[in-house]
């Protein structure tokens, strides 16, 4: 997933979408990423990428209602 792909989605899709990201962060917090029922492995998200999903969606959502911050710092070396 490429930085920026869910800016300029609508408030509501982005929070419902987060809230369905960190329910599956706890699911695998809890259950823990791969499983195995009747000699099959499973096995769910990558951890890295639901954190990394997640953070992605909270710079939108911040994007969205205007609390995102940015910063630009010069470089004069």
């Amino acid at each position: 997933m490429a930085k920026g792909d869910f800016i300029g989605l609508p408030l509501a899709t982005l929070t419902s979408l987060r809230d369905k990201y960190v329910t599956c962060l706890e699911a695998i917090a809890v259950a823990g990423s791969s499983y195995s029922i009747a000699g099959r492995s499973f096995s769910r998200a990558n951890l890295g990428e639901v954190r990394d999903t997640i953070a992605e969606l909270t710079l939108a959502i911040q994007s969205a209602n205007g609390t995102r911050i940015r910063t630009t710092y010069a470089n004069f070396s």
